[in-house]
């Protein structure tokens, strides 16, 4: 399917994803005043949501992307300017039980990965182009390219996050301190994730696996703003996270959205954004959310259409049998309709182009898989 541009109406509901439900729809009240009537564009009461669609076989073909050198883990994917695929993957390094002490600190006994670990990959052929990072990175993560083309990673072994060049691949900014985790406004604990504004403005950080917060910087690397805690107990609120592993900005809908894999739901809150016709509003601000969905690991939003992938948590046997199915989905944000593709099908990161291509990182078996929606 050809990913069409489409009007400003928000209507987040995961339908026919299991038994996802949606939760706390957008009213009219004190707090909705600082988007500029964000109701008027189209949110429904539940009242207004209508049935899902019948099952539907989409009939995809999964395609291996046939790297032409050894992939590590794969953490991450992303489509440059060019159409290649980038991909940040763990070369010889495994992430298991003796990876971290206690503290979060990487084990003294690991280096640097002296694998290279950012490779750029001609997507149809498979053609490793080019290949950057050796030496550089202990545990890779996420991987974002901003409109000008530079590259955003986050390790989570380094605890930082870096912008590198998009012709060197060298940082050209570095945030956090390497090696070093923390919860203070300087440091990370094994962030996850970033998305950017369009026009660089403003960075946006999922941090990460051991503190629950989003945080917000300029294009200077200054730090703005943050929020978001850890679940103070179960069911988590609003605004709680249990590793909040992805984010996706929406920018004309001033939504930053969050994957909040151990909570199993997406959240979307102000983003804080004051270009165009919308006034400034806070950020941080809880908007909608989805929930009973299952681990979200990635969402990537293009044109109006956010794509995501669940998967499998380290869980009993039983356990996992009652745990929702690993999935591709795909919701159209303007009129709410949202399908699954692939069940079964488990990914740790993907990338999404206007063509409806979309790239699927995994990890054991370490490969890339391409789908067409």
């Amino acid at each position: 399917m050809q990913l069409k541009a489409g009007a400003a109406t928000f209507l987040f509901l995961f339908i026919g994803i299991v038994s996802a439900e949606i939760y706390e729809p957008f009213q009219e009240d004190s707090a909705s005043a600082a988007l500029e009537d964000v109701s008027n564009n189209g949110i429904p009461s539940a009242s207004e949501v209508s049935e899902g669609p019948e099952e539907v076989d989409h009939g995809i073909n999964l395609q291996q992307i046939p790297v032409s050198k050894p992939l590590g883990e794969v953490s991450a994917v992303a489509i440059d300017s060019n159409g290649n695929l980038i991909a940040f993957h763990r070369g010889d390094r495994i992430w298991d039980k003796d990876s971290f002490t206690d503290d979060f600190t990487m084990s003294s006994s690991l280096n640097a990965i002296p694998n290279s670990t950012i490779y750029i990959i001609e997507p149809s052929t498979g053609k490793v182009l080019a290949e950057y990072g050796e030496n550089e990175y202990y545990m890779p993560h996420g991987l974002t390219i901003d409109s000008k083309g530079n590259i955003w990673v986050t390790d989570v072994g380094r605890h930082q996050v870096l912008r590198l060049c998009p012709k060197t691949f060298k940082p050209t900014l570095i945030l956090g301190e390497k090696l070093v985790p923390g919860d203070d406004v300087s440091h990370f604990c094994q962030p996850t994730d970033v998305a950017v504004s369009a026009d660089g403005q403003f960075v946006f950080i999922a941090d990460g696996y051991c503190n629950a917060r989003i945080m917000k910087f300029d294009s200077n690397g200054t730090f703005i703003e943050q929020f978001g805690n850890p679940p103070a107990q179960m069911p988590a609120k609003n605004g709680e996270f249990f590793v909040p592993h992805s984010i996706a900005l929406i920018e004309d809908l001033n939504l930053l959205c969050v994957a909040d894999r151990e909570n199993q739901r997406i959240q979307c809150f102000t983003a804080g954004l004051s270009k165009g016709h919308r006034q400034t509003s806070p950020f941080g601000m809880f908007v909608t959310k989805a929930e009973n969905i299952g681990r979200v690991y990635a969402i990537r939003e293009k044109r109006h259409y956010l794509v995501g992938i669940t998967g499998a948590g380290e869980s009993s046997q039983q356990q996992q049998q009652e745990e929702i199915e690993p999935q591709v989905f795909i919701i159209d944000m303007d009129t709410g309709k949202a399908e699954t593709y692939a069940k079964g099908l488990e990914g740790h990161s993907l990338a999404v182009d206007t063509s409806g291509n979309v790239f699927i990182a995994q990890m054991h078996p370490n490969q890339i898989l391409h789908m067409q929606l």
